[in-house]
């Protein structure tokens, strides 16, 4: 679809909108005479008017407050609350004399505007929010309990008396927390020592220094640095691996240079091979190779394998060409070697002028970051002065 047409397509449904909501509006537009309230227990509505003063027009809003509860409502609402509080606050309590477990004291009963307020004779074992302490009883402890429900300006009392009870059952939480209060009950004196409890509910308890895991650390730390280890004896394998191909990537071309030129003159493969071996750079993986190859020609290996055992040692896919060549050609007999040779020597000469490119580039990153803390340094240097002379 055109761009126009999309246009076209928008502007149109928009106005038969536009036209269609405007419509709708004045066909909703009629003078109002009364509103209806909101049902008694809904919630208050706001609502928005137009109002006309003449021949000026002003918006208008205000808040609708819903049908408020008659008497006989409020009676009955409150006395429903009331029936319900024992359920409500008891909860998960069997009765109202074996309280063991949470109660339920909120500020409102649920599903209604009927507020609760909350009085006790005695805190020590209630908290605000409902949990019960019974970890420290020994015996059943009587709380009155008063309720004040209020709705409207009618209001309604609750009272029961409760019993909170030691635990019956408790679970691992309420025994150590009954431990927590005898160790602190047993800290009242002045003693330099306490008794820790050996029984608790008539079962055994064993104490013992908290467990030393200090030994999983080491035992991780130890697994980490081995890991670590490994990965840099890796790391440092690959970095001599590639520090050797790249020593024997930079001696490829002056060796085929050197074999083309003896080869040219005439002389053959192997003394070719040793006056290279003994003008070769000392430390230098490509010359060792050829040394190595040239000793095992001296104790008895073919020509021809010593070669082609050579370009495999390398590992470089130029010196197992080079090794092959050289092999086939005391096998077979290869026409023009020295041209092949030759042709070898321009190519490894143009693959080293782009390894030392390669190289050159690579220093460059690695010096960019050098590079850039020493501009920072300077730009410190330069900036401090100005910076201190602004503050004095």
């Amino acid at each position: 679809m055109k761009y126009k047409s999309k246009l076209y397509l928008a502007v149109l449904t928009g106005g038969v909108l536009t036209l269609a909501c405007f419509l709708y509006g004045m066909k909703e537009r009629k003078e109002l005479q009364t509103l209806a309230r909101p049902a008694m227990g809904a919630d208050d509505r706001e609502e928005r008017l137009q109002v006309e003063i003449g021949e000026e027009s002003y918006p208008f809003s205000f808040l609708l407050q819903a049908l408020p509860y008659g008497e006989e409502e409020q009676e009955k609402i409150l006395q429903d609350a009331v029936q319900g509080m024992e359920r409500l606050f008891l909860k998960e309590n069997r009765d109202c004399r074996h309280v063991m477990k949470e109660v339920c004291m909120p500020s409102a009963y649920p599903g209604t505007d009927v507020a609760i307020e909350w009085y006790l004779d005695s805190w020590d074992c209630v908290e605000p929010d409902g949990t019960i302490r019974n970890e420290f009883l020994q015996k059943e402890v009587p709380v009155k309990v008063r309720a004040v429900l209020t709705f409207g300006d009618r209001s309604m009392d609750w009272e029961q008396e409760i019993a909170v009870c030691p635990p019956s059952d408790p679970d691992p939480e309420q025994k150590l927390k009954m431990l927590e209060y005898r160790l602190m009950e047993a800290q009242q004196g002045g003693e330099a020592q306490i008794r820790l409890p050996d029984t608790l509910l008539g079962e055994a308890v064993a104490w013992y220094p908290e467990a030393d895991d200090r030994w999983v650390w080491m035992l991780g730390l130890t697994v980490l640095a081995a890991g670590a280890l490994l990965v840099g004896r890796r790391r440092e394998d690959d970095s001599e691996r590639r520090k050797r191909e790249r020593s024997m990537q930079l001696d490829y071309s002056d060796i085929v240079s050197r074999l083309s030129l003896y080869m040219g003159a005439g002389i053959s493969t192997r003394k070719a091979w040793e006056r290279i071996v003994q003008g070769g750079k000392s430390g230098r993986p490509a010359y060792e190779e050829m040394a190595t190859t040239l000793r095992e020609m001296e104790s008895g290996v073919s020509e021809a394998l010593a070669y082609e055992r050579f370009g495999r040692r390398c590992r470089l896919q130029s010196y197992l060409k080079l090794g092959t060549l050289l092999g086939q050609n005391l096998r077979k007999g290869t026409k023009n070697l020295a041209g092949l040779l030759q042709e070898e020597s321009r190519e490894a000469f143009e693959d080293r002028k782009a390894l030392a490119k390669r190289m050159g580039e690579e220093c460059e990153s690695k010096l960019l970051f050098p590079m850039l803390m020493m501009l920072l340094t300077v730009l410190i240097l330069i900036m401090y002065p100005a910076v201190v002379s602004f503050q004095v």
